[in-house]
């Protein structure tokens, strides 16, 4: 009886995922002209339409194009550049994304979560890749689906469960 316990306890474990206590705001894809890059998903702590609000935050973006690490971060650049911020901002948040973001293959999931004290945490296929200590950079990171100057509006509503 307590093997069983035991195998119970450890397959659970081996299942979690860093978002399952979270609730799903809104999904969403990114497409580029007959593409589709990516699917997106946006998590919360709660329903709160104020995102400001929420505990922890999460986008979980399901890759269905091979993309380099190399194209990422070139790609996030030009998101944050497109948002105006400070090239020594973009410097600064670069740097660390750069050692952290793995090449993709079509199916690979990239995870962020944002918790209460404002790390971002990345998970790789749920496996956790590393985290990045700076405050500002979760919130710019996810400016880049979440603001109102976003680059693609639509997915922006798609995420905020606006249009599904």
């Amino acid at each position: 009886m307590k093997y069983w316990l035991l195998l119970l306890l450890i397959s659970t474990k081996a299942y979690a995922t860093p978002i399952e206590h979270l609730t799903k705001l809104g999904q969403g894809e990114m497409t580029y002209l007959f593409w589709t890059l990516y699917q997106a998903e946006l998590y919360a702590t709660n329903q709160q339409a104020d995102l400001n609000d929420q505990e922890e935050i999460a986008l979980k973006l399901i890759y269905q194009k091979d993309i380099s690490s190399k194209a990422l971060v070139e790609a996030t650049k030009d998101q944050w550049e497109h948002l105006d911020y400070q090239n020594e901002e973009i410097a600064k948040w670069l740097k660390p994304l750069a050692s952290l973001f793995p090449d993709v293959q079509k199916q690979d999931s990239l995870i962020l979560k944002l918790d209460s004290q404002g790390i971002s945490q990345f998970y790789f296929n749920l496996e956790p890749i590393g985290e990045i200590q700076d405050t500002t950079f979760g919130p710019a990171f996810m400016a880049i689906w979440l603001s109102e100057n976003t680059s693609e509006p639509k997915l922006r509503q798609q995420l905020l469960g606006a249009s599904q």
